[in-house]
């Protein structure tokens, strides 16, 4: 009889329980539909109609919309603090399934148990041959930039085991491909990090992009190799010596992508170093956004490719990332022309997001720059038909190594 009593009394304290939890569920179920019910509703909307036209299948419908009800979850980063502290309490070093892996300095890196082989390099290598040979004719270089990964081997930042991504390997036989089919490189992890910029000035701890200290040494790298392997004059002197910017320092006040995934209690915050220019130039920008629509703007260089308005709204550490502060991080097209040298050097660049600062020191000794996302998957977008409708004097194809794929090289992929 106690037996059966104690039995009872178990599964009593089992259905309470039970009983609780889907109260909990359902409580916030229902805070979620008041006030996220809008936006997971339009998405659900949006995905179902993708669905039914043909360009995603009911299985990434569904996905869509899984990754909807997450983003979009109430107090959906509280939950993930918590997460995060936790981690913390346990002294781990990944987290979220080894999704990030953070060194013992505290930064945070991509891993990778185990990751296919790319045998398609050659013909990356390739598409970019034949678009030089393209542009060829028209007395335009072609120069392949690699941007530096956060991942340095052997220098004994990691926890023995942990399985770091490690894009050299791509990279290295990308670049030996296109050295042999003549293709000028640059490749800017032998570069960064360096005695100017030493590793922990080179990279957020808590983003995959480099420091805007990191970008600008690069720019004075990348604007020397134009000058001495194409004879361009790129005025490196007068816009881009140390008397010509005013650096200030923010602390704690960055959390970049990985630090947003993973929680700020987990990775910490960076200090951000801004770069503003002590010279007046004026600039006009027109840029797509995601709605497909072009918008345009004039001004000074301050306002229109810095834009020192990113820090002063800087107030939602999870949504808004200061690494913006130059061109808004990341635009599908763009073009930047010099008002005040509209006879300067026109270069096209397709690029990711690392080269949105370069971009902003560049564009003073430039007399425009053109550019579009290397990844970018818009209808109204072709990077080939765009080469081909217009001339330039240099194009720059710029990767940031783990961006090196198929989704990349959408260009010259026939004879």
């Amino acid at each position: 009889m106690d037996e059966k009593r104690r039995v009872k009394k178990y599964l009593f304290r089992k259905k309470v329980l039970a009983v609780c939890l889907t109260f909990i569920i359902m409580f916030y179920f229902a805070i979620n539909l008041i006030k996220s019910g809008e936006v997971l509703y339009e998405n659900a909307k949006e995905s179902a109609g993708q669905m039914l036209s043909g360009d995603i299948s009911l299985k990434q419908m569904v996905g869509q919309i899984e990754e909807s009800l997450t983003d979009d979850a109430y107090e959906r980063m509280k939950f993930v603090e918590l997460f995060s502290y936790t981690n913390v309490l346990l002294d781990k070093r990944e987290i979220n399934n080894f999704a990030y892996i953070k060194d013992e300095t505290g930064s945070l890196h991509y891993s990778s148990f185990y990751r296919e082989r790319q045998t398609e390099l050659f013909e990356y290598a390739m598409r970019v041959k034949r678009l030089k040979d393209y542009v060829g004719s028209r007395d335009t270089e072609v120069l392949f930039v690699v941007a530096p990964s956060k991942f340095v081997p052997n220098d004994n930042r990691l926890r023995s085991g942990m399985p770091v991504n490690n894009p050299q390997p791509v990279v290295d036989e990308l670049l030996f491909y296109l050295n042999r089919l003549g293709v000028d490189t640059l490749d800017l992890n032998r570069v960064i990090p360096c005695k100017e910029v030493p590793y922990e000035e080179a990279f957020f701890r808590t983003d995959h992009h480099w420091t805007i200290d990191a970008a600008y040494y690069s720019t004075k790298v990348l604007a020397q190799r134009m000058n001495e392997d194409f004879g361009y004059d790129l005025d490196t002197e007068t816009y881009l010596s140390e008397d010509s910017y005013t650096t200030v320092r923010y602390e704690q006040g960055m959390l970049g992508s990985m630090g947003r995934g993973s929680g700020a209690n987990f990775s910490g915050l960076d200090d951000f170093n801004a770069y503003y220019p002590n010279f007046k130039m004026n600039f006009y920008r027109n840029t797509l956004g995601e709605d497909g629509l072009y918008r345009d703007q004039e001004g000074d260089i301050i306002g229109t490719l810095v834009l020192p308005d990113v820090l002063k709204n800087n107030s939602n550490i999870y949504s808004d990332s200061q690494y913006s502060l130059y061109i808004n991080g990341l635009r599908q097209h763009e073009q930047i022309k010099n008002l005040d040298n509209p006879e300067g050097l026109k270069i096209f660049m397709i690029r990711d997001s690392y080269f949105s600062p370069v971009m902003a020191f560049m564009a003073p000794m430039c007399g425009e720059i053109d550019a579009m996302w290397s990844l970018e998957d818009m209808d109204q977008l072709n990077i080939e038909e765009y080469i081909r409708s217009n001339e330039f004097d240099c194009i720059i194809i710029e990767f940031y190594p783990y961006n090196i794929g198929e989704e990349g090289f959408r260009f010259f992929e026939g004879e």
